[in-house]
């Protein structure tokens, strides 16, 4: 025991109450522990302690009570009292005035800062026995008048602690943002970091690209000769061999196509050929490109196009590209004998195209990244057909760069509909 001083800790929190005892005995003091105001009394009643430490939000007598109670009895009155508290308005400093506190230390303290209070109220305690005033003071504060009997000294005693405390806040809020500082800047860093490795990485993707696109170009042009314009010479065999080889070389050439492609998005290297063009066209021509791929599969497609549509501003090629991979996605997860819808229609406003499958349709959970690179869902193609994964956030790119906006509406085993609308005049200056 430190010069035979006994502390009595009244806290209702158990983990609260064991850390304070173990901080209070590594420095020698006896600790006695109580969990509220009306423990904390009988406490007092068996055997009186030099200090008091105390909650103030405890169940059956809180804090502050507690504290009233002890300072209302004269021959407790000169028993210190050090109130631990989560709160901070203003008010709180006028209860703890009105109770009679001496300190107040705000959670989560430190362990320095505790001690410190403690060794403040131990050294002045001689002070205190020797200049009581005994004098009250009235004050009116948030709009309520409140009395305060306190001893002077003891007044400025809670004040300095009040003081203390806002210091030690505005330390903690100086030390976090100093760290907050030195994350930003770490991250500031990671990030220039960041963006020359992707740098790198869209350089070695594009060289990559381009170097492999020719051998592919090649193999999947001899292999179409080789089925097309030799086939009677063909046994089955070879036939099925050279099928693959051109199946596989057309996908990679897509896969190749679809990676510069998604290079120019990161770079920000897409550029537009815009001029004023026939949408109708346009989607024909995907229609006929697309129409052996469907009645290979079994797949029916109609058609609902305006007899006309005027002419808008946009890029012929990339709005093909577009056109191309949703028609592709229709018939890719439809099964054998559906259908497949393509609908066009146009206002003052704008145009849209939709086109509608009926194969399982999408999840709705995983809707949300079917526009984002690389994201494949648990839906699979019916007919085992192989896809990139690239295509949509392809079209969504282009289609965003036409000031336009493309969307889906799917319901799990009823199928899907991808549509996109592009305005009839592009913004000013664009």
């Amino acid at each position: 025991m430190a010069n035979g001083i006994e502390i009595l800790v009244v806290e209702d929190s158990p983990t609260q109450a064991l850390k304070l005892k173990y901080i209070l005995e590594q420095q020698e003091y006896s600790v006695r522990l109580a969990t509220n105001g009306r423990e904390g009394l009988e406490a007092i009643a068996q055997h009186r302690p030099t200090l008091v430490i105390s909650d103030v939000l405890m169940p059956e007598m809180d804090g502050y009570e507690f504290c009233s109670r002890i300072k209302n009895d004269e021959e407790l009155s000169s028993l210190p009292v050090i109130l631990l508290t989560t709160l901070s308005d203003p008010q709180d400093i006028i209860r703890g005035l009105e109770s009679g506190a001496d300190n107040f230390l705000n959670k989560p303290y430190s362990e320095d800062a505790l001690l410190s209070r403690i060794k403040y109220i131990l050294v002045n305690l001689d002070v205190r026995s020797r200049t009581r005033t005994g004098m009250g003071i009235e004050i009116y504060f948030a709009n309520k008048k409140h009395y305060l009997t306190s001893e002077r000294i003891q007044i400025i005693d809670l004040l300095l602690s009040t003081y203390e405390n806002a210091v030690e806040k505005n330390r903690e809020l100086e030390q976090t943002n100093k760290k907050l500082r030195t994350t930003q800047e770490e991250l500031e860093r990671s990030n220039e970091q960041l963006t020359q490795l992707n740098e790198q990485k869209n350089m070695l993707l594009g060289m990559a690209a381009h170097d492999l696109r020719n051998p592919l170009y090649l193999i999947e042009g001899y292999s179409d000769f080789l089925l097309k314009d030799n086939s009677e010479n063909l046994v089955d065999d070879q036939r099925s061999v050279i099928s693959a080889i051109h199946g596989s070389s057309t996908y990679m050439v897509q896969m190749i196509n679809d990676l510069l492609d998604v290079h120019k998005i990161e770079t920000g290297r897409m550029e537009l050929k815009l001029e004023m063009a026939d949408f109708r066209q346009v989607v024909e021509q995907v229609l006929e490109r697309n129409a052996f791929a469907a009645k290979n599969k079994g797949v029916e497609v109609s058609v609902s196009l305006p007899d006309q549509i005027p002419h808008i501003l946009f890029d012929p090629a990339r709005m093909e590209q577009v056109i191309t991979n949703l028609l592709d996605n229709a018939i890719k997860f439809s099964f054998k004998g559906s259908g497949v819808e393509v609908t066009v229609q146009y206002d003052s406003d704008e145009i849209m195209f939709s086109v509608r499958d009926h194969g399982p349709g999408i999840p709705e959970k995983e809707q949300g990244k079917l526009f984002k690179p690389f994201s494949t869902t648990s839906v699979r193609p019916t007919g085992n057909e192989k896809s990139t994964g690239l295509g949509l956030a392809i079209a969504e790119s282009i289609v965003s760069r036409h000031h336009g906006r493309i969307w889906v509406e799917s319901e799990q085993g009823s199928g899907s509909q991808f549509s996109f609308v592009l305005p009839f005049r592009q913004p000013a200056g664009y």
